[in-house]
């Protein structure tokens, strides 16, 4: 059964296009990995009542865990996702809005994931868990919608890795020859 999304935003955003960008990013998950996930529902801020008001406007998403009498659903805020601080801050805001949208809902279906069908995850793990499932889903998202900028720099990444990998083993290096002089 696919997910449900439902719309609950005042806010002027083409619910349409965001609505095909969320699904592009539910097909590129697989199923089992949503199961028993009932809807996905867009609000402006999120409206728990056992959260504080601060904490309740900075929240960009929020799991509902299966309760008795109700299944699991996600709730996905778009106010915290937009700045309104400067122009820059707002431009740089609606430039990196759908990566944004797309991490939190990978965030969300990763915390259902591993609370449901990850076994062996201890609850201290569990941010770790879903930070790995996002960097995991997120790569595979961007290799099979990604654009022609994802086309023509696919034949290089294997290169650009090697050179990150050795780039952080030097930095690691330096810090520890650093760490060994001021002690």
């Amino acid at each position: 059964m696919p997910l449900k999304i439902e719309n609950q935003i005042t806010l002027k955003i083409n619910f349409e296009k965001l609505q095909r960008h969320l699904e592009a990013v539910l097909e590129v998950i697989p199923p089992e990995h949503t199961r028993g996930l009932t809807k996905l529902v867009v609000v402006d801020q999120i409206q728990e009542p056992r959260l504080d008001a601060k904490q309740r406007a900075e929240l960009p998403g929020l799991y509902h865990p299966r309760m008795p009498g109700s299944a699991p659903w996600l709730e996905v805020a778009l106010l915290p996702l937009l700045p309104k601080d400067s122009f820059w801050k707002r431009i740089s805001g609606r430039l990196s809005f759908k990566p944004n949208v797309t991490g939190v809902m990978l965030s969300l279906i990763g915390q259902h994931y591993h609370m449901t069908l990850g076994h062996g995850v201890k609850k201290s793990q569990y941010e770790q868990a879903v930070r790995a499932y996002v960097e995991k889903q997120f790569a595979e998202f961007n290799r099979r919608r990604g654009g022609w900028r994802a086309k023509l720099f696919r034949p290089f990444q294997p290169y650009l890795e090697k050179w990150a990998k050795a780039l952080r083993k030097r930095y690691d290096q330096e810090a520890r020859k650093k760490a060994k002089g001021a002690a």
